[in-house]
């Protein structure tokens, strides 16, 4: 671990858990710049997501963000990745190598109720998202425990209780970030 870069955090998790939300609550507190991997992707293609899925597939759009995590490593930050992210073998090694990953862990419950009102998801625009959602979860939750150095629980805390919990095991593990 003190090979890892110890001014970078990337957050991990499926969708819905808070990655973006305790991201920039996270970089507040820690005077750290945020980046969320899905505005970065926007930016970089100049098209929204579903339009990349739609036009192109998610072949393609996995190629993107794997591009677009590689830019990131430009940076000093907190950074918030897409849900899938983890799913390519290169990426799992970008993230455990270039930073600390923190697992933001959420309930396919959780995730349905967060995710009810977003139409902005395609990999959940199907009939029965809770069942979908449950499907990804089986397949991404063995990947997100491989790349992770910490997990929090985010189902039941508040934003501000997920950031205090993290500054907590940070300092726990001397990372040295500006807490």
């Amino acid at each position: 671990m003190s090979q890892k870069n110890q001014q970078r955090i990337f957050l991990v998790g499926p969708m819905g858990a808070g990655k973006s939300t305790i991201g920039k609550s996270l970089a507040l507190v820690t005077q750290k710049a945020f980046l969320d991997i899905d505005e970065e992707i926007v930016r970089f293609a100049k098209r929204s997501i579903p339009t990349i899925f739609q036009e192109d597939g998610e072949r393609v759009f996995r190629q993107i963000e794997t591009q677009v995590l590689k830019n990131c490593l430009k940076y000093d930050a907190i950074i918030a990745t897409g849900g899938g992210i983890i799913g390519k073998e290169e990426n799992r090694a970008i993230l455990k190598e270039n930073g600390l990953v923190i697992y933001l862990h959420a309930s396919v419950e959780t995730q349905y109720l967060r995710t009810l009102k977003d139409n902005g998801r395609p990999m959940i625009a199907v009939e029965d998202r809770r069942a979908k959602l449950n499907e990804i979860f089986n397949v991404r939750y063995p990947l997100y425990k491989e790349v992770a150095d910490l997990e929090i629980d985010t189902n039941t805390h508040t934003v501000h209780e997920c950031v205090e919990q993290i500054k907590a095991k940070l300092k726990e593990m001397s990372w040295n970030l500006s807490l």
